[in-house]
This record gives C-alpha cells, structure tokens and sequence, in this order.
C-alpha cells in the first residue's frame, strides 16, 4: 500500500534553518513555500526555493534529496483587509495542486501548514485557511539549547478541532454522536463515568453506547483511562468545545 504523502506549507520570510528544521522533523514529499511579495522578491524565498530544487544538503540536510516537489507561491500584500482571503485561496490551490500529484502516485496527502517565520496576517490567515482545507498546523521554534532539539510543535487543539470538524461534516449520521458526548460532559459534573452510566443517562444499551464512543474517541472528542473492561471515559478538550460552541448541530 502506498504510503501518504506529506506535504508542507511553509511561511517564509529570512529564516533557513527555520524551514531546514521543519523539513527535518517532516521529511515532505511535496514542499510549498509561502511569501509575501516583498519578501519573495528580496528575501530568502527565492534562494530558498532554487537550493531546495537543486537538493542542497549544507542548507536542508539528507532529507532534501526526498522532496519530489517543490513551488514558491506569493501573496502580493501581507498587511491588508484581503490578506486573509488570499492566503484562503492560495492555500485551496495549493491542497488542489498537491492532492492531484498525489493521485497520480496512488496515494492520499497529509497536508501541514505552518505559522512562524510568517509576517504581516500570514499566521491567522494561514491558521484559519488551515481549518477550512482540513490541514495540520505547526510552528517552529528558533534554535535554542532548552529545546533540546525539538524545535517543531504540531499544535494538537488547533488539530484536534480541524480533524473532529472534517469529520463530523463528513456525514450527517456522525451528528447524531453528539448526543453521547454532551450527556457525558454534564456527567463528569457529578463524577467519574464509565460506557454502562453514560447509557442508562442517554438511554441506550451498552454496546450501542460503546460503538458511539468508540467513534468520539477515533476523533478526538473522548478519551478512556487505562485499564480493562472497568475503564471509565472523560471529555477531551476538543470535545468540550464542540459542544459549547455548537459545532455540527446545523
């Protein structure tokens, strides 16, 4: 079975071994650089661009010579009303553009957007444009000895939400889950829970009630504790906000 291919979708505006860091942690098939206009035209981006095409290991290390792809994409205006709007499209074009090479592999894209060495409105509208095309988010962090090298944070609530929003906007049925997971939040009010109270609360029988949170849990919302047949199961924080902020009840 052919593996998914990773593709990165990186802001950059003078930072090499920011982005020779986060090819690292990634190791991406596909490679889409980022750039305002200025700094396309007068900043690290083109250089960027033109060593990672000649598959230049002084600057990007081993892991250059995998990357199959690679475009410099530019959004003329970082500082402006319609910044957001751009970046929205570009970022649809980009995942068009990716998925398509992928097709021809045989294989599906897992798509990472990242926030830092961005200017201007990049990072929320590369934050938010993330969201809508059902992408993963990062941030890479400057080189610093406390890191202890791990300088690249995937960002799990930001994640955790796109995923539980793909996913529940992927079928109507999957709403109907909800359901479990708000009577398990005003359960934990009064205690740890287990599948056999949350189905006397709702009332369903046990295995039905297991195969919902099965489900909740595969993306994200529920979690269970350690243990055996006993384990109780809890709310995550992504699934607390589902539901506090009503997402996929329309």
């Amino acid at each position: 079975m052919t593996r998914d291919k990773r593709v990165l979708i990186h802001c950059i505006r003078e930072s090499m071994t920011n982005l020779s860091d986060t090819i690292r942690h990634f190791r991406p098939d596909y490679v889409y650089l980022l750039a305002s206009g200025h700094h396309a035209a007068e900043g690290k981006a083109g250089v960027a661009y033109a060593e990672i095409n000649e598959n230049e290991e002084r600057t990007f290390g081993r892991y250059v010579k995998d990357i199959e792809h690679v475009a410099l994409h530019q959004i003329k205006e970082a500082w402006h009303k319609e910044t957001m709007t751009h970046v929205i499209k570009e970022l649809g074009e980009i995942k068009a553009d990716a998925e398509k090479r992928a097709r021809k592999a045989g294989a599906k894209c897992e798509i990472f957007a990242g926030l830092s060495d961005a200017t201007g409105l990049f990072p929320h509208s590369v934050a938010f444009a993330a969201m809508l095309h059902d992408m993963k988010t990062y941030y890479t962090r400057g080189r610093r000895p406390y890191y202890e090298n791990e300088f690249v944070l995937e960002i799990d609530t930001l994640n955790g939400i796109t995923s539980a929003k793909s996913w529940l906007e992927g079928h109507s049925d999957r709403k109907k889950n909800l359901k479990y997971l708000e009577a398990l939040i005003n359960l934990e009010e009064e205690g740890e829970v287990d599948v056999k109270r949350l189905s006397n609360k709702i009332g369903k029988d046990v295995k039905t009630t297991r195969n919902a949170c099965n489900k909740l849990a595969e993306n994200g919302m529920l979690e269970y504790s350690e243990g055996g047949k006993n384990r109780t199961i809890s709310s995550t924080t992504v699934g607390r906000m589902c539901i506090k902020f009503d997402w996929g009840r329309s």
